[in-house]
């Protein structure tokens, strides 16, 4: 196996997306740091971080527990069912840098991010 090889298998690994539901009840998305993206209706609405687990914060945004987490005022029983998200596993000490280089990215290609109020 090359390099290259090598290196995407290990990307595969650490990468995906799934419908929140199925991040979070399926359990498709990992207990581990990383940042995410959220989709509603095909538009991205959030860029966030995850230091706690992706898992433990897409359960929260399913379930609706308040609690500060950003966006998730926005996430009712009504639309939770019609988001996905998508992520990448990275280790705490880069999730921040990461978040703002998406975030970043996603408004310099005219994205709106409706559901990110902290920037």
């Amino acid at each position: 196996m090359g390099f290259f090889s090598s290196l995407l298998k290990s990307v595969a690994q650490v990468a995906g997306s799934a419908t929140l539901k199925g991040a979070y009840l399926d359990k498709k998305a990992p207990n581990m740091p990383g940042v995410y993206k959220v989709f509603y209706q095909g538009q991205l609405m959030k860029v966030g971080k995850a230091s706690d687990g992706l898992r433990k914060r897409f359960s929260d945004y399913y379930r609706g527990r308040s609690g500060g987490t950003a966006g998730l005022k926005y996430i009712t029983e009504e639309n939770r069912d019609s988001i996905r998200v998508s992520w990448l596993v990275c280790p705490t000490s880069k999730t921040r840098a990461l978040e703002e280089k998406w975030y970043d990215v996603a408004k310099d290609n005219g994205e709106e991010l409706p559901w990110s109020d902290r920037r």
